[in-house]
């Protein structure tokens, strides 16, 4: 990372992706307890889990495969390294594509002075991002004069990429099927802060993308990318996804697809879609 940055010319403007990626990132979430007398909190996962119960317990045999989680482990056994921990329940939301997504509630509990959640110690305006949307796309393809190609390009497991702060590893234990407890080292989906932080990154390896590589532009959604190239440029994106796994990111070859042809159909409600369906 810190090679590719200096040779595209983006140091000192991104020197604080080195410096989270080599110390880690503060999610700004402060030493707490919430009683003198709790040693933790773990309360059980939503019932909506149960709907992704393979998916999650599968995630967790390859983060504790890849070193990424520690565990699992007993209650007594995290409370001998840390005065107090707490979980925070496991979820499953819907997305639009009707796929099941596992999600870390550090919202809950919700409005309970006695429990605040994780997220409520969080200052969200410290953690603010610009993804692009639907009408920065339309407006863009709308400006041009001339056909182009565009390749989709999702980043496998983006947020388990980023390292989080080992201050804070006492509050973003995870609690399994089984009660027993997990150390997670990389920020959560459902956290305050993560898509600030997943978002510097973003920005520094689309800065990289776009000086070693002939595109036009890469627009972003969190983890889903955007790529656009001129007709006579000879870019390939297996070119490209190869230079990223360098930099550790990796795509979803699931979700990897080059346009066939140039021809290019928006949707026509910018409300109910943020990315243009590709023919």
């Amino acid at each position: 990372w810190e090679l590719a940055l200096d040779n595209a010319g983006l140091l000192p403007e991104f020197e604080d992706i080195l410096t989270g990626f080599r110390n880690s990132f503060d999610q700004g979430i402060p030493p707490h307890c919430l009683e003198e007398d709790l040693s933790w909190y773990t309360p059980p996962s939503h019932s909506s889990s149960l709907l992704a119960r393979e998916k999650i317990e599968k995630s967790f045999k390859l983060e504790l495969e890849s070193g990424r989680m520690y565990g699992p482990f007993t209650h007594q056994q995290v409370a001998e390294r840390f005065p107090f921990f707490r979980t925070s329940p496991l979820g499953a939301v819907v997305n639009g594509n009707r796929l099941v997504r596992p999600i870390n509630d550090l919202s809950f509990p919700k409005h309970d002075p006695q429990v605040p959640s994780v997220n409520s110690f969080v200052d969200k305006a410290d953690f603010t991002t610009t993804w692009d949307d639907f009408r920065v796309v339309l407006a863009f393809l709308c400006a041009r004069d001339k056909p182009c190609q565009l390749a989709l390009f999702d980043w496998e497991k983006a947020y388990w990429q980023i390292p989080t702060n080992p201050d804070q590893w006492p509050y973003l234990l995870t609690l399994t099927f089984n009660n027993r407890l997990l150390l997670d080292t990389r920020i959560n989906f459902g956290g305050v802060a993560g898509c600030g932080f997943f978002g510097r990154p973003a920005d520094g390896w689309k800065c990289v993308m776009l000086h070693e590589f002939d595109l036009t532009t890469i627009f972003q959604w969190v983890d889903d990318n955007l790529f656009m190239k001129e007709l006579e440029s000879s870019v390939c994106m297996d070119d490209v996804a190869a230079r990223l796994a360098t930099l550790g990111v990796l795509k979803n070859n699931q979700s990897t697809h080059p346009s066939p042809t140039n021809r290019i159909s928006l949707g026509s409600s910018g409300t109910a879609k943020t990315r243009p369906s590709l023919a």
